[in-house]
Parts: structure tokens; C-alpha cells; sequence
């Protein structure tokens, strides 16, 4: 469960506290919403705050990665919440596109997260185009945790503080060095990586002050399918890497820069290549 309440924590990004305030901004409507960003910014929570100031009642989650015996077409009223819509099967967007359609009262609002930019999928044909516009009516860009310096130190505070109320402790702080370590970071599992590394601090805690020696850090690398097979050119392989590597950060060009171990300037060359190629194909040129 995540500790991360946008209700309780104190946001000075600007430009999360832009998208916070679009999001309180159409709560009270009935408008689709799809939320945008890496695995572990908080998508989620941020529906969840969404949905605590809207009109609705009732709100029913569906796990596009687990949807198990979750009966789409029983949904009546109140909010849906999608999780992962990227991941949604063909059989799933189908049942959703029923819904969506419903002329009477029995349609939920739609609220969704993606860790991939649909829009690409769209173009791919991995994702209805008509599904697209009815649940992407309004797009929430919800930025990586690195990108957030203005609001680092009030996240850890408030982590740590929730942590240690959930784990039956108090008093506990952080020494300068250990926020040092942590603000060095760059977090590949965002908010979601920085509340284990905290709670797991705040656990094995043999004193009041947690050092630099207690802040761990665990790499995992996501799973990414590729798709590469003997014979391809260099090029060809090169360029389904930087492809894939900006749906796996959902278009940041920035973070796939850094994750691709090139400069931004690079990507940008690379993909003003690829647009070119794609209009070559198409005779366009």
C-alpha cells in the first residue's frame, strides 16, 4: 500500500501542483481521465485523490495486467478506475468499448493510468483508436520523482513519518548524510522505490538517527521485450531500442536519453531520422 496522500503532503513542484489542480478541477465532472507516467509516480493515488473529491460513491478497480474474473459488463454507475489501460487485451478493449457506449445511466466514469503513451499504441494498432478518444479525454502527465526536487524533502519527511507510525515507532530522523545519499538517487522506481527503501530503514532502525550506512538500494531492471532476431542490421536493432526504451518511460525524453546512455540531443537526431524514414515509406517525400 502506498503512503503517498496528495491530500496530506505539501506539493511545491509546479508542475505537479498544476496537474493536481486540473485534477481537482474536474473531479466533480463526469469527463474521462487518463493519467500518464512511469511505474511507482503515483498514478493511482493520485485517481484515488481524484476520485475522494468527486460526486461518485462508488468506485471499482480493474487491473488490466489481473483482470481475472472482473465482470466489465456487470459495472453499473459510480467510477471505474483501469489500471495499466497500455496492458488492456484486445477481448478486454472490446468489453470496455461496450461500456463506454451504454446510452443509459448505468455508465461508470473512466478514470485510467497507462505507463505508455496509447497514443503510440494507436498508431501500431496495439490500441482501439475509438477506445482511445472516449477513456483519453483529458491526458494528467504525472512527472518522474528525479524530475521533482522542489518536493523531495517534503515526500521523504512524509513517508518517513507515515512509516513510522505504521510500524509502531517515533522520533526517528534522518542524519545529513543519509538524505544526502538518498537525494543522490535517481530513482528508477520513483515514489514507489522510495517509500521501500525508507520503510525499510525505518524497520531495521537500531537508534533514533538513520545514517548513510541504512539507506539501501535495490537495482531491478524492467523487463523489456525487444523483439530483436538474428540478422538484423545495426540500425534496425538500434532503433527498436530507442523506441522501446520511450514507451518504457512514456515518452521522457530525457529519462530515455539517460537510460540509452546518450545526450538529448542524440535521441532527438536519431528520432527526426526515423520521422524521415517513415516519410520516405510513405512517399511523402
Amino acid at each position: 500500500m502506498s503512503y503517498f496522500d496528495f491530500d496530506a503532503m505539501k506539493i511545491e513542484d509546479k508542475k505537479m501542483q498544476e496537474v493536481k489542480q486540473l485534477g481537482l478541477q474536474l473531479a466533480p465532472t463526469q469527463a474521462s481521465l487518463l493519467l500518464v507516467g512511469e511505474a511507482g509516480v503515483g498514478k493511482t493515488s493520485l485517481a484515488r485523490f481524484i476520485f475522494s473529491k468527486a460526486r461518485s460513491s462508488r468506485l471499482q478497480i480493474l487491473d488490466c495486467k489481473n483482470v481475472g474474473d472482473f465482470n466489465i459488463a456487470g459495472v453499473n454507475g459510480g467510477t471505474l478506475l483501469i489500471e495499466d489501460l497500455d496492458c488492456a487485451s484486445a477481448a478486454v478493449q472490446t468489453e470496455l468499448m461496450k461500456l463506454v457506449e451504454r446510452p443509459d445511466g448505468s455508465r461508470p466514469r473512466f478514470i485510467s493510468t497507462s505507463r505508455r503513451d496509447l497514443r503510440n499504441q494507436v498508431r501500431q494498432e496495439q490500441f482501439r483508436q475509438d477506445l482511445f478518444y472516449k477513456l483519453a479525454v483529458v491526458h494528467l502527465e504525472i512527472p518522474r520523482l528525479e524530475s521533482r526536487p522542489a518536493d523531495f524533502h517534503n515526500i521523504v519527511n512524509f513517508i518517513l513519518e507515515v512509516s513510522q507510525i505504521m510500524h509502531g515507532k517515533s522520533g526517528l530522523r534522518l542524519t545529513a548524510e543519509a538524505f544526502s545519499r538518498l537525494n543522490s538517487w535517481n530513482w528508477p522506481g520513483n515514489i514507489r522505490e522510495l517509500e521501500n527503501v525508507l520503510e525499510r530503514a525505518v524497520v531495521l532502525a537500531k537508534s533514533t538517527l538513520i545514517g548513510p550506512d541504512d539507506i539501501q538500494f535495490e537495482t531491478i531492471s524492467e523487463d523489456v521485450a525487444l523483439n530483436f532476431a538474428p540478422g538484423m542490421s545495426l540500425s534496425e536493432v538500434e532503433k527498436r531500442l530507442i523506441i522501446q526504451t520511450l514507451e518504457l518511460t512514456a515518452q521522457n525524453r530525457t529519462r530515455a536519453a539517460q537510460l540509452l546512455g546518450i545526450s538529448i540531443r542524440t535521441l532527438r537526431n536519431k528520432l527526426n531520422e526515423y520521422k524521415n524514414e517513415f516519410k520516405d515509406e510513405e512517399g511523402v517525400l
